[in-house]
């Protein structure tokens, strides 16, 4: 008989072929053989949906191998589907063999109907249970139905505009109640019946919906700018929710086990009270700092426990993976919950000290660390830095999301960039925000600065992929897409006005500026001397060709 889901709690051996249970699934059942805090769950894997696409629907083997999992999950946790006392309540998300960061659909908080939300409005709070479901609603109706988000970010901002707030977090339990039939209301309109009570159906019309994304745009796009096969497969990750916005002990976040622009053994990352995760990695809001220790609700002051909990998770999962971790957390009420870790994206001169000490740290040898060396980091260590013998004027700060120093063209979108490209100049792409939508622009571009957003959001995590020089949250910019111009302190900037980004700095500079050669760091040297006592002509000076031939020499 043919097995279609792999639960976090089997055993993974070498039977298991990892390629169909997708990178995130087969990290998340590694995890949970180490006893981490991992949210019960299982995966529906690529054979699964090769066989869906084949078919367009999923056989009776499938569906009652589905319902035995969702069974487990229920008896582990004492939680059941459509109960309102007691309600089991899920994440449906993608999981390919070749990580995609924000390419692929997710949705958050399935199971919820009106009788679950009165209920947990009752026995938690009316504006945690108002507000998740108002996530849901939103969430299941774009990715599943493909209403726009725009409708539902009007609705919701004409709401704050007219009750004359700022944001969600102003509102109360029945404000919430009453933009969450809004919501229904405009499900009702678009799709012609009422949104699905039934937790079954928002399942499996869900599980579909996720499958499906693997064809949408931005996917295809990312797949072809990564060399990524078309044909690698996508499993399907279905897993207990844990509430980072169910009150004031609660957050989400992601960290970086050590971090990803200096390679400095420490950890950095970016979380938000009472949010979920799509919050933190959508690139909507700028996030805050976990390893600012000052204000009030500093992470550490807030969490100390958890503080100290996930530094040695993420020490665990570097010994356990070899190498720097992109761990995504949720805390419900003070507990901490582990829902993703994955091979981190570092930029150039991070990756060679990373590599170097892990070798001094005996996580791994020398070998398997130059074969973990990308080719494009060697040709981006020399690259130009910035000559700070000049005078530069400062035109405002964001974060240094992906670093290096670009002088270009401002530019809006992708006719913009082609524009800019045809005069055979640099251009710089700018943003309210770096959602993933924006791949081919931001593909094709040189440089990226956005008003809002934050160092691990998915699409920043993709400009560090792509070595572009990226500043993120930088929100004293004031973009106006229309005029196609933007304000910072007063000064107005417009579309092909030339402008600098210090993606080391974070700072956004006004008009060209003068670079300099970058020098090797010591990192790259050591890994450099390596390589030559593994090559037998000594007489090669090009880095790049040194190194080439030593991962030759490995295979």
């Amino acid at each position: 008989m043919t097995k279609y889901i792999h639960a976090f709690s089997d055993p993974i051996t070498d039977k298991i072929d990892q390629s169909l249970i997708g990178n995130k699934g087969y990290n998340l059942c590694l995890m949970h053989g180490m006893d981490l805090p991992i949210p019960e769950g299982f995966i529906i894997n690529a054979k699964a949906a090769k066989e869906f696409k084949k078919k367009n629907n999923f056989g009776d083997e499938l569906i009652n191998e589905l319902k035995v999992n969702l069974n487990s999950i229920q008896e582990k946790t004492n939680l059941q589907m459509g109960n309102p006392e007691k309600p089991l309540i899920l994440s449906v998300r993608s999981g390919s063999m070749i990580s995609m960061p924000g390419m692929l659909d997710t949705i958050l908080n399935v199971g919820l109907n009106q009788n679950i939300v009165k209920k947990l409005a009752e026995n938690k709070s009316g504006f945690f249970a108002y507000d998740t479901w108002r996530r849901f609603i939103q969430m299941y109706s774009h990715v599943v139905h493909r209403i726009d988000n725009y409708d539902f970010d009007e609705i919701l901002e004409n709401y704050l505009l007219g009750a004359n707030l700022s944001n969600v977090s102003q509102l109360d339990a029945e404000d919430l109640e009453e933009i969450s039939k809004m919501y229904l209301n405009l499900f009702n309109q678009r799709i012609g019946e009422d949104f699905p009570e039934d937790p079954y159906k928002q399942i499996n019309d869900s599980i579909i919906a996720v499958l499906n994304s693997w064809d949408n745009e931005r996917a295809i796009s990312y797949r072809n700018i990564n060399d990524i096969p078309q044909d690698t497969g996508l499993a399907v990750t279905i897993q207990r929710m844990v509430f980072g916005n169910l009150n004031d002990q609660s957050a989400s976040g992601v960290i970086f086990s050590r971090n990803p622009d200096t390679g400095e053994d420490k950890i950095k990352g970016e979380y938000l009270l009472e949010s979920q995760g799509e919050d933190v990695v959508s690139g909507f809001i700028t996030p805050k700092n976990i390893s600012e220790t000052d204000n009030d609700d500093a992470f550490v002051k807030v969490f100390p426990d958890i503080y100290n909990q996930i530094n040695q998770i993420s020490k665990n999962l570097e010994k356990r993976f070899g190498f720097v971790q992109d761990i995504e957390f949720t805390i419900e009420s003070n507990t901490l919950w582990i829902l993703q870790s994955r091979n981190a994206e570092l930029n150039a001169k991070a990756s060679f000290k990373v590599l170097r000490d892990f070798v001094n740290e005996k996580i791994i040898n020398q070998n398997e660390a130059l074969k973990l060396i990308k080719e494009d980091h060697v040709e981006k260590a020399f690259f130009p830095v910035l000559d700070n013998t000049q005078e530069l004027k400062i035109l405002t700060r964001g974060l240094p999301a992906s670093p290096g120093v670009i002088s270009g063209l401002v530019a809006f979108d992708i006719e913009g960039i082609n524009e800019i490209k045809e005069k055979d100049e640099k251009s710089i792409l700018i943003l309210v925000e770096t959602n993933t939508n924006d791949i081919k622009a931001m593909h094709i571009s040189d440089g990226i600065l956005t008003s809002r957003g934050g160092l691990t959001s998915h699409a920043a995590v993709v400009a560090r992929g792509l070595n572009k020089p990226c500043i993120t949250g930088a929100v004293e910019i004031e973009i106006n897409s229309q005029k196609k111009n933007i304000s910072i302190n007063n000064k107005i900037i417009s579309e092909f006005d030339a402008i600098t980004l210090d993606g080391h700095s974070g700072e956004v500079i006004d008009g060209i500026v003068k670079t300099k050669p970058q020098e090797p760091s010591s990192d790259l040297k050591e890994i450099l001397n390596w390589c030559k006592e593994i090559i037998s002509d000594k007489d090669i000076t090009d880095s790049l060709k040194i190194i080439k031939k030593a991962k030759l020499k490995l295979e």
